[in-house]
Parts: structure tokens; C-alpha cells; sequence
């Protein structure tokens, strides 16, 4: 696949997946050998992963804006800023993901963020 399509695919999961939270397109989006390198358990792990969001954090509400997006090969680079709100409180950061694409699934992903920051900025109480 071209650079373009394999971006094409990244957007749409960070656009109907991760800003939804609507796993329903994981299967689509993801290989079935898919690996996500901060949570483990493949695409079902993913799927628990959001799912268990949802149910720690009610009200927990989450988008993500694209800033840059920058693909060689298999490989496309995201800098996005992600705009949390939880029980009325605001916070945004910013993050990186790497995404390996192959055959118009994402196969590899290496998300970084500073998610203990977000989660103090909207009142969670951390560890420690």
C-alpha cells in the first residue's frame, strides 16, 4: 500500500476508534496479530483496554486532535494533542504514536503519552 493509504488508515483509527471509543471497527482496522506495545492482550486486549475506560471513568470524554501525521513505507508517525474531560474538568496533552501498516491493517502500534498528567489535571487521585 502506499504511504497515503497506510495514513489513511491510521486517521481512521484514531478518528473512529480512539476519539469514539467505538471498538466495533477494531477487527477491520487492526491484524489479527496486532500488538500494541503499552497494552498487551492483542486486539482483544485493545478492546478491554477501552472498555475498561469507560467503566473506571463514567463521565470520561476524550478527542484527539492530528497535528502531524508523517509516513515512510510501512511506518506512520502521529503527534496529536488529546483533550480529556472528566466529572467537569478539562486537561489536554500531547502524544506520539508510531503505527507499522501492512496489507491495510494496523500491525504494530507504539503510543506514547503523559496519561498520569492528564489524569491529575482532571482530579484522579494517583498512586504514590
Amino acid at each position: 500500500m502506499s504511504t497515503e493509504q497506510n495514513k489513511a488508515v491510521v486517521r481512521r483509527f484514531i478518528e473512529q476508534i480512539l476519539t469514539t471509543k467505538d471498538v466495533a471497527l477494531v477487527d477491520e482496522l487492526m491484524a489479527p496479530d496486532y500488538v500494541n506495545h503499552l497494552v498487551p492482550g492483542g486486539r482483544e486486549g485493545f478492546k478491554q483496554f477501552v472498555a475498561m475506560l469507560g467503566a473506571a471513568f463514567p463521565d470520561l470524554k476524550w478527542g484527539l486532535s492530528i497535528e502531524r501525521m508523517i509516513a515512510e513505507g510501512d511506518y506512520v508517525m502521529v503527534r496529536a494533542t488529546m483533550h480529556v474531560t472528566n466529572a467537569g474538568k478539562e486537561a489536554s496533552g500531547s502524544g506520539l504514536g508510531e503505527f507499522r501498516v501492512a496489507n491495510g491493517k494496523i500491525v504494530e502500534d507504539w503510543p506514547v503519552s503523559n496519561g498520569a498528567e492528564l489524569m491529575q489535571q482532571v482530579g484522579v487521585a494517583l498512586p504514590g
